[in-house]
């Protein structure tokens, strides 16, 4: 594996868990000996540097800013920015402003679902080969899971959450006694923000929660759930609102509103792939307990001692 592309990969990942709230990282011994490893292994190729490794790490760093991918032909093709982009420096247009037709949930999802799909700014922002990730489940569940945004697997299957924190996610439900048909599954921005990574996701930007959230609220309309969960940091600012000053530890395990429904703040199940303690996990169950409670779920002895 290329070290700058490694290094990149984690640099950007610290960045999503510190945008997450995340303030420590497990690390196992296992990774570190890869990690050291893979530093021995590009100081052994980079001869010059060997005399002094200081000069040698510092270009390396320095590579981690400047280098970039080559982008693959697409359909629509646009200029690639930096996830750090001025809120001022616009690429954007407008958020979509419409109005749900009158019918039955089938036939508005349908029509939203649709428009979606068909959306012209939705489809230039794909990386290629990348599909628009709309939501999708049970129309009338009880329960709205909101995530961020696709990943590498949902933007290839046009399904949110099939990948590892997908797969996570469904673990809950089960836990819960629910499957996912029971529920509804959607996410903050509908495609796969794009990044000149190897490596990882990027976190969606202020203007690409704002221009697709009309969408997202549009579902919420439609589906009328008892319960909102907004998975992780990124889902909870664009569902309450930007605030540079919230940090997800304080605003989780707490009722909130949106729209007029409750709404339950948590941590995305990513948090829990980076960070699995078993103190992590029971803080992410303490959540969903309180999202049974709230809908007068049974909850065994078994389920209350789940993670202690």
């Amino acid at each position: 594996m290329n070290l700058t592309f490694a290094t990149k990969a984690v640099l950007e990942e610290l960045t999503r868990m510190r945008l997450d709230g995340i303030e420590k990282v497990y690390i196992q011994d296992e990774t570190l000996s890869c990690l050291k490893q893979l530093f021995d292994t590009e100081d052994q190729e980079e001869v010059s540097d060997e005399e002094n490794p200081e000069i040698g790490l510092s270009k390396k760093l320095k590579s981690v800013s400047t280098i970039s991918v080559e982008e693959s032909s697409s359909p629509t093709k646009r200029k690639e920015l930096p996830s750090n982009t001025p809120e001022d420096s616009r690429r954007l247009p407008q958020s979509p402003v419409f109005q749900l037709p009158e019918g039955t949930k089938e036939s508005r999802w349908e029509w939203l679902r649709e428009k979606v799909l068909e959306c012209e700014t939705c489809n230039a922002e794909l990386n290629p080969n990348g599909k628009v990730v709309f939501g999708e489940g049970n129309l009338n569940a009880d329960i709205f899971l909101c995530g961020e945004a696709p990943g590498a697997e949902e933007e290839i299957a046009g399904s949110p959450f099939v990948g590892p924190a997908g797969e996570l996610l469904m673990k809950i439900l089960s836990a819960m006694g629910l499957q996912r048909e029971q529920v509804y599954i959607g996410n903050i921005v509908n495609w796969r923000p794009r990044h000149n990574l190897a490596y990882g996701n990027r976190p969606p930007s202020r203007e690409e929660i704002d221009f697709c959230l009309p969408y997202l609220k549009a579902q919420l309309q439609i589906i009328e759930p008892k319960i909102v969960v907004a998975l992780g940091k990124t889902a909870t600012d664009g569902l309450m609102g930007h605030d540079p000053k919230r940090r997800l530890s304080h605003v989780r395990g707490n009722w909130h509103e949106v729209m007029g429904y409750p709404m339950m703040v948590t941590y995305h199940p990513s948090y829990l792939l980076h960070n699995p303690s078993k103190n992590s996990k029971r803080k992410v169950w303490e959540d969903f307990l309180l999202i049974m409670e709230k809908l007068g779920m049974t909850i065994t002895e078994k389920q209350r001692g789940f993670f202690l």
